[in-house]
């Protein structure tokens, strides 16, 4: 059965209609492709420095260990890049530009929503822009945190881009934001960056699509923007997330704290509701 119309929020389809609405697109969007979710990731960061020789045995152990507790994946994180050194961007490589994932219909159902300013995301890999650029424009923008200028000048002109916000495969030595003190230095230190994401957030609606809603640069926007702006002016965000894992409870402090509205999804075949959730915002607005 296809994703009811009537679920998606009547203000989303306005603001949607508009150009006023982007996308967020979270790890769940790449898993689907085969990719490693964050736990797998960092085991198979502790594997690759155990065969570069500068993981021991009785260390791998130990992060095998913590990455039982999603708490801890980012003391996890840091220790492993600490660790891996030049070998870091080695697996980073390996793991989400060398295998070319191909789309999942979830990407095809994302590039076919024509209306959106911008696409965002934390995913480090090539899907997104491969997408794009194989059935819409083979010449799409895809920028990072480094490309401050450039993002100014399309949001001011408003052109389409894609923005890798935590860092892209393809450029690794740019940098790729992984652990807490990557954070703090893109909270604390890209001010010109910090500041156009603010404004990105401030001034229009993202809708979040396979995120877990845990990012801590994500999370620490929101909580900023609502502490900043009165609580009725802004866009609101909306967030698809599993029905099957939320509560009203947290319905209602998501949006009533943040102005995040939850879509709540089924996850019954891997999810399939999210690309109808997609289909079904640009049927609504057609």
């Amino acid at each position: 059965m296809a994703f009811d119309h009537d679920r998606i929020p009547g203000n989303l389809i306005e603001t949607y209609k508009r150009g006023k609405a982007a996308i967020f697109v979270g790890a769940g969007a790449s898993s689907g492709a085969g990719l490693p979710s964050w736990g797998k990731f960092l085991e198979a960061l502790v594997d690759h420095g155990q065969k570069q020789s500068v993981v021991t045995d009785d260390k791998a152990k130990e992060y095998l260990q913590l990455i039982k507790d999603p708490a801890k994946y980012l003391m996890v994180a840091s220790g492993l890049k600490d660790d891996l050194g030049n070998y870091f961007s080695e697996i980073i490589e390996k793991t989400f530009k060398d295998p070319k994932p191909k789309p999942t219909d979830l990407h095809n159902a994302l590039i076919r929503l024509d209306n959106l300013p911008f696409v965002l995301t934390t995913n480090y890999d090539t899907i997104i822009e491969r997408a794009y650029r194989a059935e819409v424009d083979d010449d799409v923008s895809v920028l990072t945190y480094k490309d401050e200028g450039e993002l100014q000048r399309r949001l001011f002109k408003r052109e389409f881009f894609i923005l890798k916000a935590h860092g892209d495969a393809q450029r690794t030595g740019n940098g790729i934001i992984l652990t807490e003190r990557d954070y703090r230095e893109i909270l604390y230190r890209q001010r010109a960056y910090q500041h156009l994401l603010t404004g990105m957030f401030s001034m229009f609606s993202i809708v979040f699509v396979g995120a877990s809603m845990n990012d801590p640069e994500m999370r620490l926007l929101l909580n900023y923007i609502a502490d900043a702006y009165p609580q009725d002016s802004g866009p609101n965000h909306y967030a698809a997330m599993a029905k099957e894992e939320i509560t009203s409870v947290e319905q209602e402090r998501w949006f009533k704290d943040l102005k995040v509205q939850l879509i709540p999804i089924s996850k019954d075949n891997n999810y399939a509701e999210l690309t109808e959730f997609l289909v079904a915002l640009r049927e609504a607005a057609a």
